[in-house]
This record gives C-alpha cells, structure tokens and sequence, in this order.
C-alpha cells in the first residue's frame, strides 16, 4: 500500500515537473532577449539607401527598350461599307490599306498613291454590290485621286484627266465628293473660249462602269 502511494507521488512530481519545463521552454523562444541582431553602422545605411535611390532614378528615366524589326502603325482611317471595313494605316514603311470581311482580312494594299492621303470615303459608285474606298491625296497644292474596288482582292482605278472642253481655262482649286452614286469634280476657270461667261466654276460628273472606267455624264459651268 506504501508502495502505490510513493509510486504515485513520484508520478505527480514527474508530470509537475515535465510542464514547468516545457513552460520554460517556450518563454524562451519568444523572449526578445534570445534575438540577436546585427546593427550595421550609419554611414553604411546612407550608403545603401542613396544606391537604392540612384537605381530607381536610372530605372524610371531610362529611355524604352528598343524592339528590333518591329514596325509600329497608327491607323487614321476606319469606315464600314456593307460587311466590309477598310482601314488606313501610317507606319515607317509608309500608307496601307486593308480591308476586312466580318473579322477576316480578305485584302491588303501600299500602293504610292496611299502616301499623301487627305480623306477618304467608301462607295458603290458602279451599283454592283462590290464596295469601294475612294481615296483622295493633295500633291503639290493639286488634288488627286485613287480608287480602290474590293472583288477577289483590290482593283485600281482613277479619275480620267480633264480633256477638250472641260480642260479650257482650267485654274486649279479643285474639290472632289461623291453626289447621287456619281462622282463630282469641282474647279475654277479662267478666260474659257467655249464658256458662256469669261471665269467661274466648273463641275464635271462622272459615273463609274462595271469595268471600273469613268464616263463623263454632264459639265456645268456657273459664275
């Protein structure tokens, strides 16, 4: 019976013990006074933060890396005939036209008469349900233009130049535009030998064939 009672005293010191240990312990862990830490000198903290510094000012004004071979594009035009969608396109290489169907590029142009575009517009012109973008340049003070017909790829035409009659007195000033599906070319004359009146404006209309030729429909001068 003394044996059980001393066997189970000794039991309760042991477990006494074995916590009071493992309280101990754990205040060990977490006492700050176990930490040890390297205090680094001032001048080396100045150091290291003005180089920090210096790094993030040579990042943040330091010029965009360059990309080699890639040309960037700005697009200028955007218009939507029917399905179609042409659009104008300026880069380093110069002026180019593409035209989508829905989401699929169907065709794509840099012809030089693209390079000195001033406006465009999209067109039927010829009534046979193949669109056109109608583009029109100034070169030297001088209006110019260029069509283009979307039919299994891009076809060319241009406006035919003025001749006989239309051209006399000819003065420059032009204006070009689209009026009832034909179009108008507009300009100044002086001096005309075959006009009624001796200057004033001139406006010439144009239909478009199905070959993508111009005929001249009327002329028309006014004071």
């Amino acid at each position: 019976m003394q044996k059980s009672k001393l066997f189970f005293l000794i039991l309760i010191l042991f477990v006494v013990g074995l916590t009071g240990a493992l309280y101990w312990f754990e205040n060990q862990e977490a006492s700050p006074e176990n930490n040890q830490y390297i205090a680094l000198p001032d001048s080396l903290i100045q150091q290291l933060a003005k180089h920090d510094s210096t790094e993030k000012a040579n990042f943040l004004n330091a010029a965009p890396p360059k990309m080699e071979g890639v040309i960037t594009k700005e697009m200028f035009f955007e218009q939507k005939k029917d399905a179609y969608t042409f659009q104008l396109f300026r880069d380093s290489l110069g002026v180019k036209l593409i035209v989508l169907f829905g989401t699929k590029t169907v065709a794509e142009n840099r012809d030089k008469a693209l390079e000195n575009s001033t406006k465009a517009e999209t067109s039927d012109l010829n009534s046979d349900g193949f669109p056109e973008i109608l583009i029109y340049s100034k070169i030297n003070n001088k209006l110019t233009f260029t069509g283009f017909e979307v039919q299994n790829g891009l076809h060319k035409f241009s406006l035919p130049a003025l001749m006989g009659r239309q051209s006399f007195g000819y003065a420059g000033q032009d204006t070009l535009f689209v009026e009832n599906n034909n179009l108008v070319r507009r300009f100044q004359f002086r001096n005309s030998q075959f006009s009624a009146f001796p200057s004033g404006t001139r406006t010439c209309e144009y239909a478009l064939g199905h070959d993508l030729k111009f005929s001249m429909v009327r002329t028309l001068d006014t004071e």
